[in-house]
């Protein structure tokens, strides 16, 4: 007997959404901007810039958004 996709992908979604919920609070906890990093693709250094307050809140809110509009396709 087959596993089901749509309840591997469901769970995944959840457990996304459980953790994009966490870390939007945390975040909004912080009342801080996202600073800009570097990190390393192939061997060499890639400026990842950084976003204001507000724009981080309204990134991931849409992502929640959308995390969530996901879920409820899946469902129906």
């Amino acid at each position: 007997m087959g596993k089901s996709k749509k309840g591997g992908l469901s769970a995944r979604l959840r457990s996304a959404l459980t953790r994009l919920e966490a870390s939007y609070e945390t975040f909004k906890a912080a009342k801080k901007d996202k600073e800009s990093w570097t990190s390393t693709r192939n061997g060499k250094p890639h400026f990842h810039p950084g976003r204001t307050y507000a724009e981080e809140c309204k990134r991931l809110s849409e992502e929640i958004e959308r995390t969530k509009n996901h879920l409820n396709r899946l469902k129906g």
